[in-house]
């Protein structure tokens, strides 16, 4: 991306670093949960994590498009290619690699076709659990002609966030999860950060975070809406408190996350393949010992991130497009 911005590239590194740590759960088998500390911290990290994620989503699709004026045909092939093509393979790879480890998974998989099919259109309860995040990006992706539209006029900017902000408060779900194809009935709770992350960089808010008090502000109201169990203004709070802090990073660490930053998309897409090998052989039937729990935490987040950057590194010095495009490797 051209004029790269540095701070950025960090706090996306510290997201999909805040990713892999929620998905290090190493179970204490006698009680069946996990151990108290990983628990908690998953639990406050929660309010941050995702809707960051998505946040940083809209705010390059921002950078990176609409302000170069990509006409929508472009960027439809460059969002098959980025992300269906990734999606249809790891919906295939996780549902194999689960038949395969059907004695060591938490919940065993129905082996019928018509579940593998379901495994497409329907995420809980199913292999492909966390690749919603595809699927809701997906989606947005398909309202780039209403955001080009939106950002031609402040006032429509305006409002569309403040339509956002309202509609987050509904609950479209179906009773039964099974019926929320596509993720489509929670869209309203993730398209507020999408669409702020896209006015905050359309807008540069973030010159405004810049002050040395923006961090102290910020901490102070994310734990207060957080305390309070406000959790969208926690989430929004959340996410200013750690650009807040990136903006102070950058200048006094830029390489911070360097070895992994610009593989997130990756890691994102294959780290669980690799942390629950961890979780589920390793810990449990090889190596459990309570007293090393901190140091298999350690390890479950480092076999997280850096295999799949390994792999996906090695991919990118092959001729093979095919490879490229199912990873989600720029170069396809």
């Amino acid at each position: 991306m051209q004029n790269k911005i540095e701070w950025l590239s960090i706090m996306r590194g510290l997201n999909i670093l805040l990713v892999v740590v929620a998905h290090a759960q190493l179970i204490d088998i006698s009680s069946g949960k996990p151990f108290y500390f990983f628990d908690e911290l998953n639990t406050i990290l929660v309010a941050i994590r995702m809707p960051l994620f998505v946040f940083c989503s809209g705010g390059l699709l921002y950078l990176s498009r609409i302000s170069k004026k990509w006409t929508i045909r472009n960027l439809l092939i460059d969002k098959v290619q980025r992300l269906l093509c990734p999606f249809i393979f790891f919906v295939i790879l996780y549902y194999i690699i689960k038949i395969i480890m059907n004695d060591f998974v938490k919940t065993e998989v129905d082996t019928s076709f018509s579940d593998f099919l379901l495994s497409f259109v329907v995420f809980t309860n199913h292999p492909s659990v966390h690749l919603w995040f595809l699927a809701v990006l997906m989606w947005f992706m398909l309202l780039y002609p209403l955001f080009c539209w939106l950002c031609q006029d402040d006032k429509r900017m305006i409002i569309f966030l403040l339509f956002t902000i309202i509609i987050q408060y509904f609950d479209f779900r179906p009773q039964d999860p099974e019926k929320n194809y596509f993720y489509i009935f929670s869209l309203n709770q993730y398209l507020v950060y999408f669409f702020f992350g896209l006015f905050f960089f359309k807008y540069r808010l973030y010159d405004y975070l810049r002050f040395w008090w923006s961090f102290p502000l910020t901490a102070i109201i994310f734990t207060l809406t957080y305390y309070y169990q406000l959790w969208y203004p926690a989430s929004l709070t959340g996410i200013l408190l750690a650009v807040s802090i990136n903006l102070q990073i950058e200048k006094l660490f830029p390489k911070l996350f360097i070895s992994f930053r610009e593989y997130i998309y990756q890691i994102y897409l294959m780290s669980l393949i690799f942390q629950g090998i961890v979780e589920l052989i390793i810990w449990r039937k090889l190596c459990y010992c309570p007293q090393l729990v901190f140091l298999f935490y350690i390890i479950n987040i480092l076999i997280g991130i850096y295999v799949p950057v390994i792999i996906s590194k090695m991919a990118e010095r092959t001729h093979w497009r095919w490879l490229h495009l199912a990873l989600g490797l720029k170069k396809a």
